[in-house]
């Protein structure tokens, strides 16, 4: 009997580390963040739209009904939101959650990650196409981010390509960005 009331504690403490473990493993592993994000840059010609709010909303939008003779001009709205963080070492992965996508094909949904104070870009990577519904964008940054402890930004948003004539818009709602 005793034999087995040991067994079941064995057992027991096994499964509890099991349970425990990977828990502990995968909250000290990164950082994530949630809205209320900070508001980044945004802009375009007269014929365009742009908005980012800290809930995580972002759109844009343009209507240019000049052909271009030779070619098109400049102007395509974009508008981001960011998060920046005291980074301890070096990031190799960085997954931006959206949901309610609606994003034609000329408006892409990009992710990129630079040093603050040094204004070094680390990577940068966009999702083109048509996006619909909900998903994640992930970049893997570049190498060689230290020394640390050093601030990082983690930027995010659409941007649209000029095209003429066009009509094209996008909307997208960021719910959170992982950095491990």
């Amino acid at each position: 009997m005793q034999r087995i009331a040991r067994g079941l504690v064995a057992v027991a403490a096994v499964a509890t580390m099991a349970a425990v473990l990977p828990a502990q493993a995968a909250s000290s592993g990164g950082k994530s963040f949630q809205a209320p994000f900070k508001v980044g840059t945004a802009g375009g010609d007269s014929f365009s739209y742009h908005n980012a709010s800290s809930d995580g909303t972002v759109t844009v939008g343009r209507v240019y009904p000049i052909p271009g003779a030779i070619n098109c001009t400049k102007g395509g709205p974009w508008a981001s939101l960011y998060v920046d963080f005291k980074a301890t070492h070096a990031v190799h992965k960085v997954v931006v959650s959206y949901t309610s996508g609606a994003v034609d094909n000329f408006t892409f949904a990009l992710v990129s990650l630079r040093d603050v104070q040094r204004n070094r870009w680390f990577g940068t990577t966009s999702m083109r196409g048509f996006i619909a519904g909900s998903g994640t964008i992930t970049l893997r940054p570049d190498s060689g981010q230290g020394p640390f402890p050093r601030t990082l930004r983690v930027q995010f948003g659409l941007q649209q390509s000029s095209a003429c004539p066009n009509a094209d818009a996008g909307t997208i709602q960021f719910t959170e960005v992982q950095v491990s």
